[in-house]
């Protein structure tokens, strides 16, 4: 069945970016923004929250036979816009900065799960719907976990690349370096800090801020990532049928 295979593929790439989000957009949260977990969960729910009010009228539009592929086309898109604002954060973003991005990945996996679930088990039978679920559910989870790994592994590889880049930058020669080391160093030592003292904290502390860039960085290239993944899975719905059954949202629930 080419609308399974299809779907399939398309689901683990999904469940790779899904999973992926879950863990980066936290991390970012509490490590550069240095928000404490609870309020990175909260500010995590918006995402959950539109999920669920768009859950009941994507059903609708499936149970008024509005075009499965195109809303799964759209879906992406959707996600992929989300992922891009999220590139777009830096250091200074808010709650509110965040806000709209969440809520447009969350529009986005609902117009792309459901009519998804339809798409795929639409060409099964009866007798192949077990052993088809199970695959699906099998590699929606592989997805998930290469999501994870993926992330984490690319957050720290990138943000050495990033570090070595940056850190390529400072010379003694450097004016503005020098400039941000006196200013940094006399802020200190008017805090109590003799002038050795002070010049080594102002080395640490603009050090920890090449670090903080660099992560930021990292950051970034994983949501870009995630955001062209989101684009490049939208060509491939077209591959699939379209459905030759009516619509049975119930079906996409479980």
């Amino acid at each position: 069945h080419r609308s399974f295979a299809v779907g399939i593929v398309i689901t683990t790439v999904l469940g790779f970016v899904l999973y992926g989000s879950l863990v980066s957009l936290p991390l970012f949260m509490q490590e550069l923004l240095g928000w404490t977990a609870e309020t990175a969960g909260f500010w995590t729910s918006p995402r959950g929250i539109a999920t669920a009010v768009c859950m009941p009228v994507v059903g609708y539009m499936l149970g008024k036979r509005w075009a499965p592929r195109w809303m799964v086309v759209f879906g992406c898109l959707i996600g992929s816009m989300a992922f891009f604002g999220y590139s777009r954060m830096d250091l200074d973003s808010g709650t509110w900065d965040i806000l709209g991005h969440q809520i447009n990945q969350g529009i986005g996996q609902t117009l792309i799960f459901l009519p998804l679930t339809i798409l795929i088990m639409d060409p099964i039978s009866k007798e192949e719907t077990p052993y088809a679920t199970s695959l699906y559910s099998v590699m929606r989870n592989i997805g998930s976990s290469m999501g994870i790994s993926f992330v984490t592994t690319l957050l720290a590889r990138r943000s050495q690349f990033h570090q070595g880049r940056l850190a390529g930058n400072i010379s003694l020669s450097n004016l503005q370096l020098l400039q941000a080391q006196n200013q940094t160093g006399a802020m200190f030592a008017q805090h109590g800090s003799d002038t050795v003292t002070s010049t080594h904290q102002a080395l640490e502390f603009l050090y920890g801020s090449l670090q903080q860039q660099a992560t930021l960085l990292s950051y970034i290239d994983v949501f870009r990532v995630m955001a062209w993944l989101f684009l490049l899975t939208a060509p491939l719905v077209l591959l699939m049928r379209k459905p030759k059954r009516d619509p049975d949202p119930s079906m996409a629930a479980h």
